[in-house]
């Protein structure tokens, strides 16, 4: 696997950002500095650095963007749970629908970024429920988190 700052290579990987997350959160990570590294045999992108840190990882089966908790800070998909829940999924636990307090541009089955009450990342998680589910339904979970900060 190579490490490269390849043109080609990071507009391709600004497009499947732009394709999962929108062209703002693209064009901001434009003006970063991003690295992608390449599996040169299997000629596919395997993960996007911004800053020297791992920001996405791309999923194998389908080829969308996994956010690390260092890329969940440059999206603009979030779901916002409670200062009671904040504890849980700091362990890993999965979001509860009563504890999420607000939901921003996201859809089922998407990766997005679980924030606090004040706004910071306390972790990755997939949705499981559209938000317009979770306004009807009272119990069950919203997310399952992927990564937490520890």
């Amino acid at each position: 696997m190579v490490r490269t700052r390849d043109t080609f290579l990071v507009n391709r990987a600004l497009m499947i950002v732009a394709y999962v997350y929108g062209w703002e959160v693209a064009n901001r990570l434009r003006e970063m500095d991003i690295e992608v590294e390449y599996h040169g045999v299997l000629r596919r992108i395997k993960h996007i650095y911004v800053n020297g840190k791992v920001a996405f990882s791309i999923r194998a089966s389908d080829g969308l963007l996994i956010p690390t908790i260092h890329g969940a800070s440059l999206v603009d998909s979030w779901i916002r749970v409670n200062s009671e829940t904040a504890p849980f999924v700091k362990q890993g636990r999965s979001v509860p629908v009563k504890s999420v307090v607000e939901v921003k541009n996201a859809s089922q089955n998407m990766d997005v970024a679980i924030v606090d009450e004040s706004g910071g990342v306390i972790g990755v998680g997939r949705l499981i429920i559209t938000p317009e589910e979770a306004k009807t339904v009272g119990r069950g979970f919203m997310a399952k988190t992927r990564h937490h900060v520890k």
